[in-house]
């Protein structure tokens, strides 16, 4: 096995980061850098990657920089040496896949996802799950709880817990990342034990905006117990009362119906 030559160790100083952000920069990724010279110099643009995949992990900012970067030149990275040089020179290569998880969320290329799929190919699950960013939220915090038992997709699918979301249109400011199926049943069953029954749009909300509306309803007729009330703008979704537990299922529910309730709810938002 080939032994790992990291470019960083551990947490980067201060130093190390200005080192990322120029090596970043260098390379036309949307980051500001100082004029320093730096030695050993780094000449490829996958070892530059490479190092600010590491330096992600103590460093939210890069998260938007290294997607955005990877949308707008994707095709300009070698995904044989990056690969390569993710084995070699990495300690987290699953950092950069949770990147490439954001960029597949945010283009429809299919050429694109492609490339994604080949430089993902292989790596491991981190076991067991960790917080993805190291010391960005204190337990005990305000910060810690609100992320406490959320978690996004590109960040569960590799064994991360995480909520930060990059921006990957530096313009009009929209960010990419929904909540994995575990977090949005526990977001769904908070809002019934607080509410009572919820409308699809006040679901939506809750997930804020991260999923589409046929998803909400696929999430609520998949919950068990959960139940359609009422029709067209006053149709919720409730737990039924002990009291009527005899009446009818909640797979009794027709599609027509569910059609109708999720027609009706779309002026909503």
């Amino acid at each position: 096995m080939t032994q790992r030559k990291l470019l960083i160790t551990g947490a980067p100083t201060q130093h190390e980061l200005e080192r990322v952000y120029h090596e970043l920069a260098s390379i036309g990724a949307p980051a500001l850098a100082g004029r320093t010279r730096w030695q050993p110099r780094l000449r490829t643009r996958e070892r530059k990657l490479v190092l600010g995949g590491h330096a992600l992990r103590y460093d939210p900012r890069l998260l938007t920089i290294l997607t955005q970067y990877f949308l707008d030149h994707w095709n300009d990275i070698n995904p044989l040496i990056l690969r390569k040089d993710m084995t070699q020179h990495m300690r987290w290569p699953q950092a950069l896949c949770v990147v490439l998880g954001f960029v597949r969320l945010a283009s429809r290329d299919s050429e694109l996802h492609r490339f994604i799929d080949y430089v993902c190919a292989g790596w491991p699950r981190v076991q067991p799950s960790e917080s993805f960013y190291v010391e960005v939220a204190r337990p005990g915090t305000r910060a810690h709880a609100r992320r406490l038992g959320r978690n996004l997709t590109p960040y569960a699918r590799w064994g991360f817990v995480g909520v930060e979301r990059p921006v990957v249109d530096p313009v009009t400011k929209r960010s990419v990342g929904r909540y994995d199926a575990s977090t949005r049943k526990r977001i769904l069953m908070d809002l019934l034990r607080r509410r009572g029954s919820v409308a699809v749009s006040e679901y939506l909300d809750a997930v804020e905006g991260s999923i589409t509306r046929q998803q909400a309803v696929q999430d609520l007729r998949k919950q068990p117990g959960v139940e359609l009330v009422g029709t067209r703008r006053g149709a919720r979704w409730r737990l039924p009362n002990e009291s009527d537990a005899h009446r009818r299922s909640p797979e009794t529910i027709s599609d027509e119906r569910i059609a109708a309730a999720l027609e009706f709810t779309r002026g909503d938002r």
